[in-house]
């Protein structure tokens, strides 16, 4: 959810933190190619491509019409039947599916050999007619400035914007499914993809097979972060338990909570690209936070980082900010506009999610005074060692990101209702305060046959580990529908964490 950098590799780049048509008779399991639909559409092998045009809201049928592209890469041995399709989302919301099908193709290379992978691009992102609403063109600097964006977004799209929600997206894929003649299709969601894939389940559950769900978070989650202000402490304790004496996570917790305090008074003046920013307690608390959800690569460094700048040294600190480009109350980066679309994603956020203690209905002066109250009542403990505004103003999906969304009638993804009784694995990294575990298991339990994997050493997004255990043992689920040997899991080395200055 929330996190666009999970897939990061590098120090660097870590800390940057349908209408349903008539289905098409086919065997069970097996996608036929459609007609005239282009091969090497993406860069893999036996990948064709196509799209279906479906209403961009389907009870408002005068809104018009979506495009809805979708990339669905065959299995190898072509000498075999397709034994199932494995749908796949990488989250966001607002990231695209088709532009992942290579790293895909290469983590569920083993899969590849007798089942098909399908992905289809959300409706606003990339191939499926990307939305623009302007004010998020540029991301702001401020998280003030970027919750007036969001409103102004909603503004500018009006009417259009019910279109952007995971009921229709879910509708979306099984308006695909039905023209490839898929009888059922097994789900991958990651991050965001896994509220969309239970959504999908939610309203199809006829057509599942099984359900994976990496870096879970349930349907109803806590906007106020507070599930995701415990992970990062146990973060960071973990971390520095793994050290071999290193460092002592509550030495550094208390680093941590006396640099927030001094930022909170004084931020440091910085320069990215020129223009002027400001690296508060709030901005710490995104340089955590994303270095956690790219763990191992960068969280080994906070320690060292925190304690160089509380003695006078805050090169380190400041680096951090110039790579994770913080606003000042948000992490939200702007990717390659191919991978990452910020209008879509804010259009989805604000239909669907839950409020932090507003009312969508009431004005905005109404939801503003009411948000104010709610946080004026959080304790602050519960953030320490960050401070309550500093960390429901990180994320862009959390607090009041939404609270100036002008629709105040528009549509609510229910967070209760009957779901398929099929085998659900739950994958969790350790090190994640994105999703955290504790976020995976309340999403679990919404499931009669659910298993919880938790994969150590890792932060978002496990299955992008680079030794391949967590991947393998998804591989293994979907095969078998079960869960299989997880000892690889005790292979996965400890974040290295960097010495810290004398």
């Amino acid at each position: 959810m929330k996190s666009i950098s999970k897939r990061a590799g590098s120090v660097a780049a870590a800390v940057a933190v349908v209408a349903c048509g008539a289905a098409i008779t086919a065997p069970a399991g097996r996608a036929e190619k459609p007609a005239g639909e282009p091969a090497g559409c993406v860069p893999v092998s036996g990948a064709v491509c196509g799209s279906v045009r479906v209403p961009l809201v389907r009870d408002r049928p005068g809104l018009g019409d979506t495009t809805v592209a979708y990339a669905l890469i065959r299995h190898r041995d072509a000498s075999r039947p397709v034994r199932g399709t494995v749908a796949l989302n990488p989250g966001g919301p607002g990231d695209s599916a088709i532009a992942s099908a290579p790293q895909y193709a290469r983590m569920f290379a083993g899969l590849l050999r007798d089942h098909d992978l399908l992905l289809v691009d959300p409706r606003g992102v990339n191939r499926s007619d990307p939305v623009q609403c302007g004010a998020l063109a540029s991301l702001p600097a401020t998280r003030d400035g970027f919750v007036r964006a969001v409103g102004e977004c909603g503004r500018t799209l009006g009417t259009r914007a019910r279109g952007y929600t995971s009921a229709e997206i879910a509708d979306d894929i099984d308006a695909v499914r039905a023209k490839l003649g898929i009888e059922r299709l097994d789900l991958l969601g990651e991050s965001y993809g896994t509220y969309l894939m239970t959504v999908y389940a939610q309203r199809h559950p006829g057509h599942v097979r099984s359900i994976v769900l990496s870096s879970a978070y349930p349907l109803a989650f806590d906007m106020w972060a507070r599930p995701n202000a415990r992970a990062a402490r146990r973060t960071l304790r973990l971390v520095c338990e793994r050290s071999a004496g290193a460092c002592d996570g509550d030495e550094v917790l208390r680093d941590v909570a006396r640099l927030a305090r001094r930022l909170r008074a004084r931020p440091i003046a910085y320069t990215l690209g020129g223009e002027q920013r400001r690296l508060d307690d709030t901005a710490l608390a995104s340089i955590v936070y994303g270095m956690a959800g790219s763990a191992p690569a960068g969280i080994g460094g906070v320690p060292a980082m925190v304690r160089s700048a509380l003695h006078a040294d805050d090169a380190p600190l400041i680096e951090a900010a110039r790579q994770v480009a913080p606003l000042s109350g948000s992490s939200l980066r702007r990717d390659e506009q191919q991978l990452f679309n910020p209008e879509q994603a804010a259009a989805v956020m604000c239909n669907d999610y839950p409020t932090a203690g507003w009312n969508r209905s009431a004005p905005v002066a109404t939801r503003l005074r009411q948000f104010s109250a709610g946080l004026a009542a959080l304790p602050e403990q519960a953030y320490w060692p960050f401070g309550k505004r500093a960390w429901t103003g990180v994320s862009y999906s959390w607090g009041d990101a939404c609270v100036r969304w002008p629709d105040r009638h528009g549509p609510v993804q229910p967070t209760s209702g009957p779901l398929p009784d099929v085998p659900v694995l739950v994958v969790s990294g350790d090190l994640d305060a994105n999703t955290p575990t504790e976020q995976g298991r309340q999403a679990a339990r919404r499931f009669r046959r659910a298993a919880v994997v938790e994969v150590p050493n890792v932060g978002h997004v496990a299955e992008h580990e680079p030794s391949g255990c967590a991947a393998a043992i998804e591989t293994g689920f979907i095969r078998r529908l079960r869960v299989g040997d997880t000892s690889c899991l005790a292979g996965i080395p400890p974040a290295p964490v960097e010495p810290l200055p004398r």
